[in-house]
Protein backbone atom coordinates (compact mmCIF):
# COMPACT_ATOMS: atom_id res chain seq x y z
CA UNK A 1 0.00 0.00 0.00
CA UNK A 2 1.11 3.59 -0.73
CA UNK A 3 1.47 6.24 2.03
CA UNK A 4 1.17 9.73 0.66
CA UNK A 5 2.75 10.70 4.03
CA UNK A 6 6.46 9.42 2.90
CA UNK A 7 5.99 12.34 0.19
CA UNK A 8 5.16 14.79 2.77
CA UNK A 9 8.14 13.47 4.53
CA UNK A 10 10.76 13.41 1.82
CA UNK A 11 9.96 17.43 1.69
CA UNK A 12 10.06 18.06 5.20
CA UNK A 13 13.86 16.12 5.37
CA UNK A 14 14.70 18.58 2.20
CA UNK A 15 14.05 21.19 4.22
CA UNK A 16 15.03 20.50 7.36
CA UNK A 17 18.33 19.98 5.64
CA UNK A 18 18.71 23.25 4.09
CA UNK A 19 17.67 24.77 7.89
CA UNK A 20 21.40 25.58 8.49
CA UNK A 21 23.49 25.60 5.45
CA UNK A 22 22.86 27.24 2.02
CA UNK A 23 20.30 25.51 -0.06
CA UNK A 24 21.65 23.51 -3.08
CA UNK A 25 19.52 23.32 -6.65
CA UNK A 26 15.84 22.80 -6.40
CA UNK A 27 15.15 18.75 -6.34
CA UNK A 28 11.85 17.32 -6.84
CA UNK A 29 10.68 15.11 -4.64
CA UNK A 30 11.64 11.41 -6.09
CA UNK A 31 8.57 9.48 -7.56
CA UNK A 32 7.36 6.11 -6.74
CA UNK A 33 9.02 3.49 -7.75
CA UNK A 34 7.62 0.79 -10.20
CA UNK A 35 8.96 -2.03 -9.25
CA UNK A 36 7.87 -5.89 -10.77
CA UNK A 37 5.74 -7.06 -7.99
CA UNK A 38 3.77 -5.39 -4.70
CA UNK A 39 2.38 -6.79 -1.68
CA UNK A 40 1.28 -10.38 -1.15
CA UNK A 41 1.89 -11.00 -4.89
CA UNK A 42 5.60 -9.89 -4.46
CA UNK A 43 6.10 -12.07 -1.08
CA UNK A 44 4.50 -15.42 -2.41
CA UNK A 45 4.13 -16.13 1.28
CA UNK A 46 0.98 -16.62 3.48
CA UNK A 47 2.47 -14.83 6.49
CA UNK A 48 -0.24 -12.67 8.27
CA UNK A 49 1.61 -9.10 7.92
CA UNK A 50 3.06 -9.29 4.57
CA UNK A 51 0.64 -6.76 3.35
CA UNK A 52 2.22 -4.28 5.68
CA UNK A 53 5.75 -4.94 3.77
CA UNK A 54 5.52 -3.77 0.17
CA UNK A 55 7.41 -3.57 -2.90
CA UNK A 56 6.53 -0.14 -3.49
CA UNK A 57 6.78 1.69 -0.29
CA UNK A 58 10.65 -0.25 0.29
CA UNK A 59 11.45 1.02 -3.21
CA UNK A 60 10.37 4.61 -2.38
CA UNK A 61 12.22 4.69 0.74
CA UNK A 62 15.23 3.88 -1.18
CA UNK A 63 14.69 5.99 -3.98
CA UNK A 64 14.83 8.74 -1.25
CA UNK A 65 17.40 7.78 0.69
CA UNK A 66 20.00 7.40 -2.35
CA UNK A 67 18.66 10.08 -3.94
CA UNK A 68 21.41 13.09 -4.80
CA UNK A 69 19.58 15.17 -2.72
CA UNK A 70 21.07 13.06 0.16
CA UNK A 71 24.35 13.72 -1.13
CA UNK A 72 25.84 10.35 0.17
CA UNK A 73 24.36 10.60 3.25
CA UNK A 74 28.01 11.59 4.34
CA UNK A 75 28.02 11.95 8.99
CA UNK A 76 28.33 15.61 9.63
CA UNK A 77 27.38 16.79 6.50
CA UNK A 78 23.96 18.44 5.29
CA UNK A 79 22.95 15.21 3.83
CA UNK A 80 23.26 13.64 7.29
CA UNK A 81 20.77 16.36 8.38
CA UNK A 82 18.00 15.52 5.88
CA UNK A 83 18.84 11.90 6.32
CA UNK A 84 17.89 11.60 9.88
CA UNK A 85 14.93 14.45 9.39
CA UNK A 86 13.45 12.32 7.20
CA UNK A 87 14.26 8.93 9.15
CA UNK A 88 12.38 10.77 12.46
CA UNK A 89 9.51 11.54 10.08
CA UNK A 90 9.03 7.75 9.20
CA UNK A 91 9.53 6.60 12.84
CA UNK A 92 6.98 9.02 13.94
CA UNK A 93 4.49 8.16 10.74
CA UNK A 94 4.68 4.19 11.56
CA UNK A 95 3.39 4.62 14.82
CA UNK A 96 7.41 4.11 16.74
CA UNK A 97 7.88 6.41 19.79
CA UNK A 98 11.10 8.25 19.86
CA UNK A 99 13.94 5.97 21.57
CA UNK A 100 15.72 8.23 23.38
CA UNK A 101 13.74 10.42 26.12
CA UNK A 102 11.71 12.44 23.61
CA UNK A 103 14.19 12.37 20.58
CA UNK A 104 14.45 10.09 17.88
CA UNK A 105 18.34 10.83 18.26
CA UNK A 106 21.01 9.91 19.81
CA UNK A 107 24.29 11.89 19.47
CA UNK A 108 27.22 10.18 18.56
CA UNK A 109 30.63 12.41 19.45
CA UNK A 110 32.73 12.17 16.70
CA UNK A 111 35.99 13.72 15.38
CA UNK A 112 36.31 13.98 11.46
CA UNK A 113 39.89 13.92 10.21
CA UNK A 114 41.31 14.73 6.63
CA UNK A 115 44.18 14.27 5.81
CA UNK A 116 45.84 15.92 2.38
CA UNK A 117 45.97 14.58 -0.86
CA UNK A 118 49.42 15.37 -1.31
CA UNK A 119 50.82 13.07 1.35
CA UNK A 120 52.90 10.82 -0.28
CA UNK A 121 55.02 7.49 1.52
CA UNK A 122 58.97 7.42 0.77
CA UNK A 123 61.18 3.85 1.44
CA UNK A 124 65.16 4.72 2.04
CA UNK A 125 66.62 1.84 0.89
CA UNK A 126 70.58 1.37 2.06
CA UNK A 127 72.45 2.36 -0.92
CA UNK A 128 70.60 5.71 -0.69
CA UNK A 129 68.36 5.17 -3.39
CA UNK A 130 63.96 5.76 -2.52
CA UNK A 131 61.05 4.45 -3.89
CA UNK A 132 58.19 6.91 -3.23
CA UNK A 133 54.57 5.65 -3.10
CA UNK A 134 51.78 8.20 -4.56
CA UNK A 135 48.26 8.92 -2.68
CA UNK A 136 45.71 6.81 -3.89
CA UNK A 137 47.31 5.33 -7.01
CA UNK A 138 50.19 3.58 -4.57
CA UNK A 139 49.08 3.76 -1.47
CA UNK A 140 46.67 5.38 1.02
CA UNK A 141 47.91 6.78 4.83
CA UNK A 142 45.82 8.81 7.20
CA UNK A 143 45.86 9.20 11.06
CA UNK A 144 43.48 8.78 13.33
CA UNK A 145 45.44 10.82 15.97
CA UNK A 146 44.17 14.34 16.48
CA UNK A 147 46.85 16.54 15.71
CA UNK A 148 47.33 19.19 13.17
CA UNK A 149 50.89 16.96 11.33
CA UNK A 150 51.44 13.26 11.59
CA UNK A 151 54.81 12.10 10.49
CA UNK A 152 57.24 9.39 10.89
CA UNK A 153 60.53 9.96 9.72
CA UNK A 154 63.30 7.14 8.91
CA UNK A 155 61.45 4.44 10.78
CA UNK A 156 62.95 0.92 10.16
CA UNK A 157 60.46 -1.23 8.32
CA UNK A 158 60.01 -5.09 9.50
CA UNK A 159 57.45 -7.67 7.81
CA UNK A 160 55.42 -9.18 10.80
CA UNK A 161 53.59 -11.57 8.32
CA UNK A 162 49.59 -11.69 9.49
CA UNK A 163 50.48 -9.23 12.38
CA UNK A 164 48.39 -11.56 14.84
CA UNK A 165 48.86 -12.11 18.65
CA UNK A 166 46.58 -14.73 19.66
CA UNK A 167 48.04 -16.80 22.91
CA UNK A 168 44.96 -18.96 22.88
CA UNK A 169 46.05 -20.07 19.73
CA UNK A 170 49.95 -20.08 20.68
CA UNK A 171 50.54 -17.84 17.87
CA UNK A 172 52.24 -14.44 17.84
CA UNK A 173 54.17 -12.76 15.03
CA UNK A 174 55.24 -10.34 17.46
CA UNK A 175 57.33 -13.03 19.09
CA UNK A 176 60.92 -11.42 20.95
CA UNK A 177 60.44 -8.53 18.51
CA UNK A 178 60.67 -4.38 19.61
CA UNK A 179 58.63 -2.44 17.22
CA UNK A 180 58.46 0.59 19.13
CA UNK A 181 58.85 3.77 16.58
CA UNK A 182 59.26 1.55 13.79
CA UNK A 183 56.95 0.40 10.31
CA UNK A 184 55.30 -2.78 10.22
CA UNK A 185 54.20 -4.30 6.92
CA UNK A 186 50.83 -6.74 7.66
CA UNK A 187 48.89 -9.03 5.08
CA UNK A 188 45.24 -9.21 5.15
CA UNK A 189 43.58 -11.89 6.28
CA UNK A 190 44.75 -14.86 8.16
CA UNK A 191 47.12 -17.46 7.20
CA UNK A 192 44.31 -19.94 6.80
CA UNK A 193 41.75 -17.65 4.48
CA UNK A 194 43.32 -20.54 1.14
CA UNK A 195 43.90 -23.62 3.34
CA UNK A 196 43.27 -26.80 1.51
CA UNK A 197 39.96 -28.91 2.45
CA UNK A 198 41.29 -31.03 5.48
CA UNK A 199 44.67 -29.48 6.08
CA UNK A 200 46.00 -28.35 9.73
CA UNK A 201 44.27 -25.12 10.63
CA UNK A 202 44.51 -23.07 13.92
CA UNK A 203 42.42 -19.91 12.46
CA UNK A 204 38.87 -21.39 11.46
CA UNK A 205 39.67 -22.20 7.97
CA UNK A 206 37.99 -20.32 4.90
CA UNK A 207 36.26 -18.45 7.68
CA UNK A 208 38.19 -15.35 9.00
CA UNK A 209 38.60 -15.01 12.08
CA UNK A 210 38.96 -11.02 13.98
CA UNK A 211 42.57 -11.72 13.59
CA UNK A 212 42.21 -11.32 10.26
CA UNK A 213 40.27 -7.50 10.60
CA UNK A 214 42.18 -4.69 9.01
CA UNK A 215 40.86 -3.17 12.30
CA UNK A 216 42.64 -5.80 14.37
CA UNK A 217 46.13 -5.14 12.50
CA UNK A 218 45.59 -1.39 13.03
CA UNK A 219 44.69 -2.57 17.19
CA UNK A 220 47.35 -5.35 17.61
CA UNK A 221 50.32 -3.06 15.86
CA UNK A 222 49.30 0.06 18.09
CA UNK A 223 49.51 -2.08 21.08
CA UNK A 224 52.83 -2.91 20.21
CA UNK A 225 54.16 0.39 20.26
CA UNK A 226 54.61 0.31 16.16
CA UNK A 227 54.69 4.22 14.83
CA UNK A 228 53.06 2.91 11.94
CA UNK A 229 51.22 -0.18 10.04
CA UNK A 230 51.00 -0.55 6.35
CA UNK A 231 49.10 -3.04 4.93
CA UNK A 232 49.59 -5.19 1.44
CA UNK A 233 46.22 -5.34 -0.18
CA UNK A 234 45.47 -8.16 -2.45
CA UNK A 235 42.07 -8.30 -3.41
CA UNK A 236 41.10 -12.30 -3.21
CA UNK A 237 42.22 -12.31 0.77
CA UNK A 238 40.84 -8.58 0.81
CA UNK A 239 37.62 -9.39 -0.65
CA UNK A 240 37.59 -5.92 -2.62
CA UNK A 241 39.29 -4.15 -5.43
CA UNK A 242 41.65 -1.41 -4.94
CA UNK A 243 39.21 1.22 -5.60
CA UNK A 244 37.43 0.26 -2.42
CA UNK A 245 40.52 1.24 -0.52
CA UNK A 246 40.90 4.46 -2.48
CA UNK A 247 37.42 5.34 -2.06
CA UNK A 248 36.65 3.96 1.25
CA UNK A 249 40.22 5.26 3.06
CA UNK A 250 40.73 8.60 1.17
CA UNK A 251 38.72 11.78 2.11
CA UNK A 252 37.22 12.51 5.67
CA UNK A 253 38.40 10.17 8.03
CA UNK A 254 35.69 9.58 10.91
CA UNK A 255 36.68 8.37 14.70
CA UNK A 256 35.05 8.28 18.08
CA UNK A 257 37.38 10.94 20.35
CA UNK A 258 39.92 9.73 22.91
CA UNK A 259 37.24 10.42 25.28
CA UNK A 260 35.12 7.58 23.95
CA UNK A 261 38.32 5.97 22.78
CA UNK A 262 41.38 5.90 24.77
CA UNK A 263 43.73 2.78 23.37
CA UNK A 264 46.35 3.67 21.85
CA UNK A 265 46.42 4.82 17.93
CA UNK A 266 49.45 5.05 15.56
CA UNK A 267 50.68 7.76 14.10
CA UNK A 268 50.28 6.81 10.77
CA UNK A 269 48.14 3.67 9.34
CA UNK A 270 47.39 2.29 5.79
CA UNK A 271 47.52 0.41 2.56
CA UNK A 272 49.96 -0.51 0.01
CA UNK A 273 49.10 -1.78 -3.52
CA UNK A 274 50.25 -5.25 -3.76
CA UNK A 275 52.62 -4.26 -6.61
CA UNK A 276 54.32 -1.49 -4.37
CA UNK A 277 54.65 -3.76 -1.67
CA UNK A 278 56.58 -6.51 -4.37
CA UNK A 279 58.63 -3.67 -5.89
CA UNK A 280 59.81 -2.91 -1.87
CA UNK A 281 60.30 -6.30 -1.04
CA UNK A 282 62.49 -7.23 -3.92
CA UNK A 283 64.20 -3.40 -3.60
CA UNK A 284 65.35 -5.01 -0.02
CA UNK A 285 66.34 -8.77 -0.87
CA UNK A 286 63.20 -10.00 -0.24
CA UNK A 287 60.45 -12.01 -2.25
CA UNK A 288 56.80 -10.68 -1.50
CA UNK A 289 55.41 -14.60 -2.33
CA UNK A 290 58.09 -16.29 -0.30
CA UNK A 291 57.28 -14.42 2.71
CA UNK A 292 54.00 -14.56 2.66
CA UNK A 293 54.26 -18.46 2.32
CA UNK A 294 56.49 -18.53 5.45
CA UNK A 295 54.09 -16.42 7.07
CA UNK A 296 51.00 -18.88 6.95
CA UNK A 297 53.50 -21.55 9.29
CA UNK A 298 52.86 -21.39 13.17
CA UNK A 299 56.57 -19.66 14.82
CA UNK A 300 57.03 -17.93 11.73
CA UNK A 301 59.89 -15.13 12.57
CA UNK A 302 59.07 -11.42 11.60
CA UNK A 303 61.46 -9.78 8.76
CA UNK A 304 63.27 -6.63 9.35
CA UNK A 305 64.03 -5.22 5.96
CA UNK A 306 67.50 -4.38 6.34
CA UNK A 307 68.58 -0.81 5.33
CA UNK A 308 65.18 0.24 4.42
CA UNK A 309 63.17 2.96 6.05
CA UNK A 310 59.97 5.37 6.04
CA UNK A 311 59.28 8.64 5.79
CA UNK A 312 55.89 10.19 5.41
CA UNK A 313 54.21 13.15 6.94
CA UNK A 314 50.37 13.92 6.33
CA UNK A 315 48.63 17.35 6.99
CA UNK A 316 45.10 16.72 8.98
CA UNK A 317 42.38 19.08 8.89
CA UNK A 318 40.43 18.27 12.06
CA UNK A 319 36.71 18.94 13.03
CA UNK A 320 34.83 18.27 16.15
CA UNK A 321 31.19 17.19 15.22
CA UNK A 322 28.52 15.35 16.18
CA UNK A 323 26.39 12.73 14.37
CA UNK A 324 23.43 10.89 15.11
CA UNK A 325 21.75 7.94 15.57
CA UNK A 326 18.06 7.35 14.99
CA UNK A 327 15.93 5.47 17.15
CA UNK A 328 12.39 4.64 17.70
CA UNK A 329 10.57 2.53 19.93
CA UNK A 330 7.16 0.61 19.39
CA UNK A 331 6.30 -0.80 23.20
CA UNK A 332 5.51 -4.37 23.72
CA UNK A 333 1.59 -4.84 24.77
CA UNK A 334 2.96 -6.96 28.05
CA UNK A 335 6.81 -7.03 28.76
CA UNK A 336 7.57 -3.65 27.22
CA UNK A 337 10.89 -3.49 29.26
CA UNK A 338 12.39 -6.62 26.89
CA UNK A 339 13.41 -6.21 23.30
CA UNK A 340 14.00 -7.12 20.16
CA UNK A 341 16.22 -4.67 18.00
CA UNK A 342 16.53 -4.59 14.35
CA UNK A 343 18.91 -2.27 12.78
CA UNK A 344 20.45 -1.11 9.68
CA UNK A 345 22.93 1.86 8.99
CA UNK A 346 21.90 4.86 7.04
CA UNK A 347 25.40 5.91 6.87
CA UNK A 348 26.93 6.41 3.26
CA UNK A 349 30.19 7.62 2.20
CA UNK A 350 29.16 11.16 1.01
CA UNK A 351 30.62 12.86 -1.85
CA UNK A 352 34.00 14.18 -3.63
CA UNK A 353 34.39 16.89 -5.51
CA UNK A 354 37.06 15.05 -7.58
CA UNK A 355 36.18 11.95 -8.46
CA UNK A 356 36.94 10.57 -11.48
CA UNK A 357 34.32 10.94 -14.31
CA UNK A 358 32.49 14.01 -12.45
CA UNK A 359 29.36 11.66 -10.66
CA UNK A 360 31.26 12.53 -7.21
CA UNK A 361 27.86 11.45 -5.17
CA UNK A 362 28.41 8.30 -3.13
CA UNK A 363 24.62 7.12 -3.58
CA UNK A 364 24.52 3.85 -1.48
CA UNK A 365 21.74 2.54 -2.77
CA UNK A 366 22.25 -1.04 -1.64
CA UNK A 367 24.99 -0.13 0.46
CA UNK A 368 22.85 0.57 2.90
CA UNK A 369 19.59 2.47 1.66
CA UNK A 370 18.13 -0.87 1.00
CA UNK A 371 18.50 -2.13 5.01
CA UNK A 372 17.18 1.49 6.22
CA UNK A 373 13.94 1.08 4.16
CA UNK A 374 13.60 -2.87 5.28
CA UNK A 375 13.78 -1.53 9.37
CA UNK A 376 11.23 0.85 8.27
CA UNK A 377 9.37 -1.39 6.68
CA UNK A 378 9.17 -4.65 9.18
CA UNK A 379 9.14 -1.33 12.08
CA UNK A 380 5.32 -0.46 10.31
CA UNK A 381 4.29 -4.19 10.36
CA UNK A 382 4.82 -4.39 14.31
CA UNK A 383 3.28 -0.98 15.00
CA UNK A 384 0.38 -2.24 13.07
CA UNK A 385 0.20 -4.86 16.03
CA UNK A 386 2.87 -4.75 18.55
CA UNK A 387 3.88 -7.99 19.85
CA UNK A 388 4.19 -8.83 24.09
CA UNK A 389 8.12 -7.47 24.04
CA UNK A 390 9.07 -4.20 22.88
CA UNK A 391 10.84 -3.58 19.01
CA UNK A 392 13.60 -1.28 18.98
CA UNK A 393 13.84 0.90 15.47
CA UNK A 394 18.16 1.70 15.91
CA UNK A 395 19.41 3.56 12.68
CA UNK A 396 22.93 3.63 12.84
CA UNK A 397 25.68 6.38 11.81
CA UNK A 398 29.23 5.70 11.46
CA UNK A 399 29.17 2.37 9.85
CA UNK A 400 31.57 2.95 6.97
CA UNK A 401 33.99 4.24 9.24
CA UNK A 402 34.34 1.46 11.05
CA UNK A 403 31.22 0.76 13.04
CA UNK A 404 31.24 3.66 15.40
CA UNK A 405 27.60 4.51 15.62
CA UNK A 406 26.75 1.00 16.93
CA UNK A 407 30.02 0.91 19.00
CA UNK A 408 28.85 4.15 20.40
CA UNK A 409 25.35 2.69 21.28
CA UNK A 410 26.57 -0.61 22.82
CA UNK A 411 28.45 1.55 25.01
CA UNK A 412 26.08 3.73 25.96
CA UNK A 413 22.59 1.59 25.35
CA UNK A 414 19.67 3.41 25.36
CA UNK A 415 17.96 0.16 26.71
CA UNK A 416 19.44 -2.34 28.68
CA UNK A 417 21.48 -5.04 26.59
CA UNK A 418 21.01 -7.61 28.82
CA UNK A 419 17.12 -7.08 28.38
CA UNK A 420 17.68 -7.58 24.51
CA UNK A 421 16.93 -10.39 23.49
CA UNK A 422 18.12 -10.24 19.98
CA UNK A 423 19.85 -7.81 17.46
CA UNK A 424 18.52 -8.88 13.23
CA UNK A 425 20.90 -6.83 10.81
CA UNK A 426 19.81 -5.43 8.32
CA UNK A 427 23.14 -4.62 5.67
CA UNK A 428 22.74 -4.17 1.68
CA UNK A 429 19.85 -6.40 0.52
CA UNK A 430 19.31 -8.34 -2.34
CA UNK A 431 17.04 -6.64 -4.80
CA UNK A 432 17.76 -9.39 -7.40
CA UNK A 433 14.84 -11.33 -7.42
CA UNK A 434 13.11 -14.44 -5.31
CA UNK A 435 15.98 -17.35 -4.30
CA UNK A 436 16.01 -20.35 -2.48
CA UNK A 437 17.82 -19.52 -0.11
CA UNK A 438 18.90 -17.25 2.49
CA UNK A 439 22.53 -16.39 3.08
CA UNK A 440 23.26 -16.10 7.11
CA UNK A 441 26.45 -14.63 7.68
CA UNK A 442 28.39 -16.34 10.76
CA UNK A 443 25.55 -19.35 10.33
CA UNK A 444 26.14 -21.58 13.40
CA UNK A 445 26.47 -19.00 15.92
CA UNK A 446 23.13 -18.93 18.24
CA UNK A 447 20.17 -20.10 18.32
CA UNK A 448 18.29 -17.35 16.11
CA UNK A 449 19.68 -19.44 12.88
CA UNK A 450 16.95 -22.16 14.30
CA UNK A 451 14.26 -19.86 14.46
CA UNK A 452 15.11 -18.53 10.83
CA UNK A 453 15.11 -21.93 9.52
CA UNK A 454 11.76 -22.65 10.79
CA UNK A 455 10.71 -19.25 9.38
CA UNK A 456 11.75 -20.21 5.47
CA UNK A 457 10.06 -23.62 5.78
CA UNK A 458 6.36 -22.51 4.96
CA UNK A 459 8.20 -21.00 1.70
CA UNK A 460 10.81 -24.17 1.08
CA UNK A 461 13.21 -22.08 1.35
CA UNK A 462 16.67 -22.56 3.07
CA UNK A 463 18.92 -20.99 5.73
CA UNK A 464 22.56 -21.65 4.36
CA UNK A 465 25.94 -20.63 5.42
CA UNK A 466 27.88 -17.63 3.36
CA UNK A 467 29.90 -18.84 0.36
CA UNK A 468 32.62 -16.76 1.13
CA UNK A 469 33.37 -17.13 4.99
CA UNK A 470 36.96 -15.80 4.06
CA UNK A 471 35.87 -12.45 3.30
CA UNK A 472 34.52 -11.66 6.99
CA UNK A 473 31.64 -10.03 7.00
CA UNK A 474 30.39 -11.23 9.85
CA UNK A 475 33.21 -8.72 11.32
CA UNK A 476 32.17 -6.19 8.81
CA UNK A 477 28.63 -5.03 10.01
CA UNK A 478 27.32 -3.73 12.68
CA UNK A 479 25.62 -6.38 14.78
CA UNK A 480 29.20 -7.37 15.18
CA UNK A 481 29.20 -5.03 18.16
CA UNK A 482 26.54 -6.14 19.99
CA UNK A 483 27.67 -9.81 19.44
CA UNK A 484 31.02 -8.96 21.38
CA UNK A 485 28.97 -7.53 24.44
CA UNK A 486 26.64 -11.05 24.58
CA UNK A 487 24.08 -10.23 23.06
CA UNK A 488 22.85 -12.79 20.52
CA UNK A 489 22.53 -11.38 16.63
CA UNK A 490 21.03 -12.31 13.13
CA UNK A 491 22.77 -11.46 10.09
CA UNK A 492 21.26 -12.56 6.75
CA UNK A 493 19.92 -11.52 3.12
CA UNK A 494 18.57 -12.96 0.31
CA UNK A 495 20.96 -15.66 -1.00
CA UNK A 496 22.14 -16.24 -4.73
CA UNK A 497 19.87 -19.28 -5.73
CA UNK A 498 17.59 -17.67 -8.10
CA UNK A 499 14.42 -19.33 -8.28
CA UNK A 500 13.63 -19.01 -12.27
CA UNK A 501 17.43 -18.13 -13.24
CA UNK A 502 19.76 -20.47 -10.81
CA UNK A 503 22.52 -20.01 -8.51
CA UNK A 504 25.27 -18.96 -11.72
CA UNK A 505 22.71 -16.11 -12.21
CA UNK A 506 22.82 -14.68 -8.19
CA UNK A 507 26.93 -15.56 -8.04
CA UNK A 508 27.48 -13.36 -11.48
CA UNK A 509 25.26 -10.72 -9.73
CA UNK A 510 27.11 -10.35 -6.50
CA UNK A 511 30.18 -10.24 -8.06
CA UNK A 512 29.06 -7.29 -10.36
CA UNK A 513 28.12 -5.39 -7.92
CA UNK A 514 31.42 -5.91 -6.06
CA UNK A 515 33.19 -4.70 -9.07
CA UNK A 516 31.37 -1.89 -10.65
CA UNK A 517 28.94 -0.46 -7.92
CA UNK A 518 29.87 -1.56 -4.39
CA UNK A 519 31.41 1.95 -2.62
CA UNK A 520 31.49 3.48 -5.83
CA UNK A 521 29.12 6.49 -7.19
CA UNK A 522 27.03 3.76 -9.24
CA UNK A 523 25.27 2.14 -6.52
CA UNK A 524 22.38 3.84 -7.57
CA UNK A 525 18.84 3.05 -7.47
CA UNK A 526 17.40 0.92 -10.13
CA UNK A 527 13.40 1.27 -10.95
CA UNK A 528 14.32 -2.41 -12.39
CA UNK A 529 15.32 -4.30 -9.45
CA UNK A 530 13.31 -7.28 -9.18
CA UNK A 531 11.87 -6.46 -5.79
CA UNK A 532 10.14 -9.77 -5.40
CA UNK A 533 12.76 -11.11 -3.25
CA UNK A 534 13.44 -9.00 -0.70
CA UNK A 535 9.88 -8.72 0.36
CA UNK A 536 10.23 -12.25 1.05
CA UNK A 537 13.44 -11.68 3.06
CA UNK A 538 11.55 -8.86 4.87
CA UNK A 539 8.86 -11.19 6.05
CA UNK A 540 11.19 -13.55 6.82
CA UNK A 541 13.13 -11.71 8.81
CA UNK A 542 9.87 -9.82 10.37
CA UNK A 543 8.27 -13.05 11.50
CA UNK A 544 11.92 -14.45 13.43
CA UNK A 545 11.78 -11.40 15.01
CA UNK A 546 7.61 -11.93 16.04
CA UNK A 547 8.22 -14.89 17.45
CA UNK A 548 10.79 -13.84 19.97
CA UNK A 549 9.14 -10.89 20.93
CA UNK A 550 5.99 -12.58 21.00
CA UNK A 551 7.52 -14.75 23.41
CA UNK A 552 9.54 -15.78 26.29
CA UNK A 553 12.42 -17.14 25.53
CA UNK A 554 15.99 -15.85 25.36
CA UNK A 555 18.19 -17.04 22.07
CA UNK A 556 21.45 -18.66 23.40
CA UNK A 557 24.88 -18.36 21.37
CA UNK A 558 26.11 -22.20 20.58
CA UNK A 559 28.51 -23.61 23.18
CA UNK A 560 30.99 -23.19 20.41
CA UNK A 561 30.94 -19.69 19.76
CA UNK A 562 33.15 -16.82 20.65
CA UNK A 563 30.54 -14.46 22.08
CA UNK A 564 28.98 -17.45 24.72
CA UNK A 565 30.64 -15.93 27.22
CA UNK A 566 29.28 -12.63 27.03
CA UNK A 567 26.19 -13.65 26.67
CA UNK A 568 26.47 -15.75 29.47
CA UNK A 569 27.38 -12.46 31.44
CA UNK A 570 24.14 -11.29 29.94
CA UNK A 571 22.12 -13.91 30.67
CA UNK A 572 23.59 -13.22 34.62
CA UNK A 573 22.10 -9.67 34.92
CA UNK A 574 18.85 -11.38 34.74
CA UNK A 575 18.44 -13.28 37.45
Amino acid sequence: MRHPLIAAAIAAALLAGCQREAAPPQTAAPAPATPAATGDEASGSSHTFSQKITAEDFAEHVRTLSSDAFEGRGPGTNGERRTTAYLAEQLKRIGAKPGNGDSYFQPVPMVEITGSPETTLTFSFADSSTQTLAYGDDMVVGSRRTIPEASIANSEVVFVGYGINAPELGWNDYDGLDVAGKTVVVLVNDPDYDAAEGADMLFRGRAMTYYGRWTYKYEEAARQGAAAALLVHDTVPAAYGWDVVRNSWSGPQYDLPSSEDGSPKLMIEGWVTNDAAQALMSKAGQDLAALSAKAKQKGFTAVPLEGVTASSSIRNQIREATSNNVVGIIEGSERPDEYVLYMGHWDHLGRSFSAPGGDGIYNGAIDNATGVAGVLEIGEAFAASPPKRSVILLLVTLEESGLLGSRYYTEHPLFPLHKTAAVINLDAMSVIGPARDMTVVGFGNSSLDDLLVEALKPSQREARAEPTPENGFYFRSDHFNFAKKGVPALYAKGGPDHVEKGVEYGHAQAADYGQHRYHKPADEFDPSWDLRGVVEDLDVLFNVGNVIASGEDWPQWRPTSEFRAAGDGLAAQRQ
